[in-house]
């Protein structure tokens, strides 16, 4: 496991633990964007390339693999939401669990093995 992956497993914990400060505490807001807008996706996308961030080399893989895992971030963290909705129960600290659950057990679960050409 590297450190990355465990800084990734880690993240959406530490989101949560900031549920504790007030409402309109800077820090709170402002690690919860943070986290929502990138720890999910991110950890699927170092999952889905065998424990790496970038499946190539050079800038573009670098780019590619950041807007992925942006995009996957906000899907995931908007299906999570739109069940809590439906469920009736949505509240933050309860998406931010679902999410941190999630991210974790991506983020540490075996990577899928590189295919090779």
């Amino acid at each position: 496991m590297t450190r990355l992956r465990w800084a990734i497993a880690a993240s959406g914990w530490v989101a949560l633990s900031t549920t504790a400060l007030p409402a309109e505490f800077p820090l709170r807001v402002s690690v919860t964007v943070a986290f929502l807008l990138t720890c999910p996706g991110l950890a699927v996308t170092v999952w889905s390339n065998g424990g790496t961030f970038t499946s190539g080399t050079g800038r573009a893989a670098v780019l590619e693999s950041a807007v992925l895992a942006g995009a996957l971030s906000l899907s995931v963290s908007a299906l999570v939401a739109e069940a809590l909705f439906l469920g009736g129960v949505f509240t933050l600290t309860r998406a931010l669990l679902v999410l941190a659950l999630l991210t974790s057990v991506a983020a540490l679960a075996p990577a899928l093995p590189r295919a090779t050409s």
